[in-house]
């Protein structure tokens, strides 16, 4: 999808770990990863990244990629956004077809990062090493950013 097409609007999705877990479900679903490695990891990466999407959380206007022109949703285009704190750049480019155009949409921005991850780290399909190669998403493990690449 091309960085123009990305939406800034919020959708009214449910938020708290039990709705992030029937997200992550649908993501599975749509990504061919499997529900047993996808849930845990992905609930984990939105703990970790936006307290399971609660609105307080939804934009990182503080680190290091919160700049650039100011988009209709009032923070800079380069913050990190919805449920696991997608750029809107890299939200463009792993955006998942049929998924809402906004990274604040749950289902729609934990799609990107499935994407991202097989992509840069090189989480396989089935997801069995998604907790190995990204520590953000092993519960087992402390908090860790997404810094080195695995491959």
């Amino acid at each position: 999808m091309d960085l123009s097409l990305v939406e800034y609007h919020d959708p009214d999705d449910a938020y708290g770990k039990d709705a992030m877990r029937l997200y992550a479900q649908r993501v599975c679903e749509l990504t061919g990863m499997e529900p047993r490695y996808g849930i845990p990891a992905l609930v984990t990466i939105a703990l970790r990244e936006s307290a399971y999407n609660s609105p307080r959380w939804r934009v990182n206007v503080s680190d290091r990629n919160a700049t650039g022109p100011v988009m209709p949703d009032g923070h800079p285009q380069g913050c990190s956004r919805g449920a696991t704190q997608c750029v809107p750049p890299t939200f463009a480019a792993y955006h998942q077809s049929g998924t809402a155009r906004t990274p604040y949409d749950v289902v729609a921005c934990m799609s990107a990062t499935v994407h991202y991850v097989r992509d840069r780290y090189g989480v396989n399909q089935s997801g069995s090493n998604f907790a190995e190669r990204v520590q953000q998403a092993d519960p087992n493990r402390p908090p860790k950013g997404y810094l080195k690449d695995l491959r």
